[in-house]
C-alpha cells in the first residue's frame, strides 16, 4: 500500500505542478514566433494581437522573426520548444501547404503542435488587366481554347497562390502557364506590364490596382461571396462547382502544453479579436475575423494537408 502510495506521489506532484502553472501563467514574457521577414502580413498580423494581449495577460507578448522555408523554420523551432507555454507562433495557410509540398519535415505539421484558434481568414481574387476578359467564363473558356497560352502569375512555387491556380485548372479543365515571382506585388506589376495574363491573390494586392481602374477582379476563391466585394462572383458559382479556398492566419504552440494554460491563451487571444480595433485592424488586411476552438483549427489545418497533396500529385508538382 506504502510503496502504490509513494509512486502516486510523483503523479500528483506533476497534476499540481500543471495546475498551479495554469494559475500563475504567465509570470514572464511570452515569445511570439513568425516565420516571415518584419513588415510583411504575417508580422503585421502579429503585432495586432500582441498588442491587447500584453495588456491582458500582464506579461509582454513579443513578436520575433525566424525567416525560412517558407515557415518551416519558425515551426520546426516552436515544435521542439517547451510546452510552457512561453512559445507560440504565428501560422499561416502555408502550414498546410508545405505538409503537402515537402518530402519530408522535421516536424509532424499536426501530432507536434497544440493549435489555439484562428485569427483571420481571407480568400483570393481572380484579377486581369482591364478590359481584357468579359468574365471569369471568358477567361476559362478561351484557356481552354488555347490550352498552355495563357499565363498566370503567382507569388512563387509552392505558395498557396500557385496551388489555388493549380486547383482551378485541374477542376476546370484549363491549361495556364504558371509564372512565379518572387511575392504578390511583382506578380501584380507583370500583370499591369502584360507579361502574364491572370493573377491570383490576396485582395490587399488587387483592390488597390481595381480602384484605380488597372485590374477587373473577375471572381473570388471562397465558396460564398465575400462581403468586402459582394459584386464579385465566385469560382464556384461560376466555372468551378464546390471551389473553396480560403487562407488563414492562426497562433498555435509546441504539443503538450497543458490544457488550462492553452485554454488561458486562447481566452486572450479571443478577447483581443473583440475589441473594435483590433478587428478592424485585421479586416483592413482583408481578413475576416475568425476566432474559433483549437479543435476547429486542428481540423481545417488536417482538411487543406489533404487537400493540397492532392494537387500537389495530380498537377505533377515536384516536391521539395
Amino acid at each position: 500500500m506504502l510503496k502504490k502510495l509513494m509512486l502516486a506521489l510523483p503523479v500528483v506532484a506533476m497534476m499540481s505542478g500543471a495546475a498551479l502553472g495554469a494559475d500563475d501563467y504567465p509570470d514572464r514574457s511570452i515569445r511570439f514566433i513568425i516565420g516571415f521577414g518584419a513588415g510583411g502580413n504575417a508580422d503585421t498580423v502579429a503585432r495586432i494581437v500582441a498588442e491587447p494581449m500584453t495588456q491582458d495577460l500582464g506579461q509582454p507578448v513579443v513578436v520575433e522573426s525566424k525567416p525560412g522555408a517558407g515557415g518551416n523554420v519558425a515551426s520546426d523551432f516552436v515544435s521542439k520548444s517547451d510546452p510552457d507555454g512561453y512559445t507560440i507562433q504565428l501560422m499561416v495557410g502555408g502550414h498546410a501547404v508545405s505538409a503537402a509540398l515537402y518530402k519530408s519535415q522535421p516536424f509532424d505539421p499536426l501530432a507536434d503542435f497544440t493549435f489555439i484558434s484562428t485569427i483571420g481568414r481571407f480568400p483570393f481574387f481572380v484579377a486581369t488587366r482591364a478590359g481584357a476578359f468579359e468574365s471569369i467564363e471568358d477567361l476559362i473558356a478561351k484557356a481552354k481554347a488555347a490550352p498552355g497560352t495563357l499565363k498566370i502569375g503567382h507569388s512563387g512555387v509552392g505558395s498557396t497562390q500557385h496551388l489555388t491556380g493549380e486547383l482551378m485548372d485541374l477542376k476546370t479543365g484549363a491549361d495556364f502557364i504558371h509564372v512565379p515571382y518572387k511575392g504578390g506585388a511583382a506578380a501584380a506589376t507583370a500583370l499591369l506590364g502584360g507579361e502574364v495574363d491572370v493573377v491570383i491573390d490576396t485582395g490587399t494586392v488587387m483592390t488597390p490596382q481595381e480602384a484605380a481602374g488597372s485590374f477587373d477582379i473577375l471572381a473570388v476563391t471562397s465558396a460564398v461571396r465575400w462581403p468586402d466585394k459582394p459584386d464579385v462572383p465566385t469560382l464556384s458559382e461560376t466555372v468551378s462547382p464546390d471551389f473553396d479556398i480560403v487562407s488563414w492566419t492562426g497562433v498555435g504552440m509546441p504539443a503538450g502544453v497543458p490544457a488550462e494554460v492553452a485554454d488561458k491563451l486562447r481566452a486572450s487571444l479571443h478577447a483581443a479579436m473583440a475589441d473594435p480595433d483590433v478587428a478592424a485592424r485585421i479586416a483592413k488586411l482583408g481578413a475576416k475575423p475568425s476566432p474559433s476552438s483549437g479543435e476547429e483549427m486542428r481540423a481545417m489545418v488536417e482538411r487543406q494537408i489533404g487537400l493540397w497533396k492532392t494537387v500537389v500529385d495530380a498537377a505533377g508538382i515536384q516536391k521539395r
